[in-house]
Order: C-alpha cells, then sequence, then structure tokens
C-alpha cells in the first residue's frame, strides 16, 4: 500500500507540475492526484496478471513445441511451470479478475510481445532451469520460484522497465514500492489462502491516510500566504526567488504540514521531507531544507509555548 512518505512525494510531484501549468486550479489538481493514486494500484494488478499471461504464453508455446516433437528445447517441452500452484491462486482469484476489469487494466493484451519477452528471459534463467529439473513439487516450491523469478529475472528486466514507462511515466517512482508490494503478496500466500483474500483491495492503510495527500495538497494551495510568511528572514543569503523550485515545494510541503498536521511529531516531518529531498533534489538540497525548517519548527514550538502561558 502507499506509505505516506509515498503520499508526499506524489503531492510534490502534482505542485511541481502545476508550476509550469498556469493558472492553478485545485479541483484538476486534486484529480490529477487522486488519477495518480489510482495508478499504483492499477501498476500492483499490471504485476499481478504478468505471471498469469507470462505462464499462458509458456503453455502455448509448450503446445506448439509439444505438436512438432522438438525434444530438444526442454524449457518449452517441460509442463512443469504451467502447473505452479501460486499462479493457480492468482488466476483463481475472482477479487483479482473484477479489480482488473473494473480499473481496465489490460495492457497485456495491447502489449503480448512484452509478455513473450518476459517468457523468454525466465525460460534462459538458471533459476528456472533448476526449477523444471528438481523433482520435488508442492505449492511451497511453487511459491519460492515464483518470488526468487520475479525478484531476480523479472522486476529488474529493463525491457519491463521499458513498457511501465511508456504505459504511465508515473509509474516509474512507484515501481519500486509496487515490487515490494508484489513480494509481500507472494510471500503471505499459502496453500490454504481463500484466492478471494490474496490480494489487496485498497492502496491506503487507512482512511487518513486516504485523505493524508489530497488534505496536504490542499493546504498549500490554500494557505500559501500564511505559509509563504513563515519563510521571510529565513533564507539570508537566497532570495526566494532563486530558491530552486523543487527545494520551496519541499519547504512549503514541510511548513504546511507544521501548521496544519499537529498530529504529525515535527521530526518526523523533517525527516520526511529530507529523504524526499536525497532522492529528488540536489545534493545540498537536504542540508538547505534541513536549516530552514529546524528553525522554522523551532519559532512555532515557542510560539505554542507563549500561547499555552
Amino acid at each position: 500500500m502507499l506509505t505516506r512518505r509515498h503520499l508526499r512525494v506524489k503531492v510534490m510531484q502534482q505542485l511541481y507540475a502545476n508550476t509550469i501549468s498556469y493558472p492553478f486550479d485545485l479541483k484538476v489538481a486534486q484529480q490529477q492526484l487522486e488519477r495518480s493514486n489510482t495508478g499504483f494500484f492499477e501498476l500492483y494488478l499490471l504485476l499481478l496478471n504478468m505471471f498469469i499471461e507470462v505462464q499462458a504464453c509458456g503453455r502455448s508455446l509448450y503446445k506448439v513445441a509439444e505438436k512438432q516433437y522438438l525434444k530438444a528445447d526442454s524449457d518449452q517441452l517441460n509442463p512443469k511451470f504451467f502447473s505452479n500452484h501460486a499462479i493457480a491462486k492468482l488466476s483463481n482469484s475472482k477479487i483479482l479478475e473484477s479489480k482488473t476489469a473494473k480499473f481496465k487494466v489490460n495492457y497485456w493484451e495491447q502489449h503480448d510481445e512484452y509478455v513473450r519477452l518476459i517468457w523468454d528471459q525466465i525460460a534462459a534463467s538458471d533459476r528456472y532451469a533448476t526449477y523444471i529439473s528438481e523433482n520435488e513439487i508442492g505449492f511451497i516450491t511453487d511459491k519460492a520460484v515464483l518470488i526468487d523469478l520475479f525478484t531476480n529475472v523479472i522486476a529488474p528486466y529493463e525491457r519491463l522497465h521499458e513498457l511501465i514507462e511508456e504505459i504511465k511515466p508515473s509509474w516509474v517512482d512507484d515501481y519500486p514500492l509496487v515490487n515490494t508490494i508484489v513480494r509481500n503478496t507472494l510471500f503471505h500466500m499459502n496453500e490454504d489462502t481463500d484466492p478471494e483474500d490474496l490480494i489487496l483491495t485498497s492502496i491506503y492503510k487507512d482512511d487518513d491516510d486516504k485523505t493524508f495527500a489530497i488534505d496536504l495538497l490542499k493546504s498549500v494551495a490554500v494557505h500559501e500566504e500564511e505559509v509563504m510568511t513563515h519563510l521571510k528572514g529565513r533564507t539570508p543569503n537566497w532570495e526566494q526567488d532563486r530558491i530552486a523550485v523543487l527545494d520551496m515545494i519541499l519547504l512549503k510541503l514541510a511548513i504546511a504540514e507544521f501548521l496544519y498536521f499537529p498530529f504529525i511529531p515535527t521530526r518526523v516531518t523533517i525527516n520526511e521531507y529530507l529523504e524526499i529531498a536525497k532522492e529528488y533534489a540536489t545534493p545540498k538540497s537536504s542540508t538547505f531544507i534541513n536549516g530552514i525548517l529546524d528553525v522554522i519548527s523551532k519559532d512555532l514550538e515557542s510560539k505554542i509555548l507563549k500561547d499555552k502561558s
């Protein structure tokens, strides 16, 4: 599911996109943010369906090879992978089927050449060769090979990255976390797991997380003037119009959290935006942002204590 940090990143990206599209329309920005969040779930569905599609591709090649008596091509002629119990769980999940239909995740039909490419990667891998040569069969073995193939063969495959970026550029940032969630889905799968309890049905941990990103976006957009007052005089060596756009957005987001999300500890907010800055901004951004946020947070805490007294 989406983490708070990932939600913060999505709000940051939305605000950044709106710096080059005037005038700013909060309603449109909110709709775009919600679509981006939904896209995260669509990528999760896409990757789960990939196992089903790749197995079907391999089975089809196996049947052709069997008819032609291509005995030498053992990777296609060995049917073990086509009865993989873990993939069968996914295939039998009505929830996965209904969610896939609801969100119209039919990209594998539109890009079936990538299904074949992924199958070829699997069939050529050492892990697959070991799997089909082993006599051991059963759910545990099938699940283990699926996790191993996904982690070491499928997920790092550059052509899959290429497809993901082609379908939705926003998926590039979602991909690492979605990979983790897919692995967790496979890891927690057991032989007695009901297929209907197999997959995540929501991208949010709870209702608070569901509203967090939208509320954060609104806080910056609606209260921008107040947010900016807390930056005045905090950057003596930099005029505000000389601060990098992304640095300014991260500062605004953090200050908005200080002001309008009192249930989030100040240090948590600062640490989150420092980590985001390290990943998305310039090498010096995190140090710059940390210095400013530290001063602002201390001033706000002093004001709260003064008001209480």
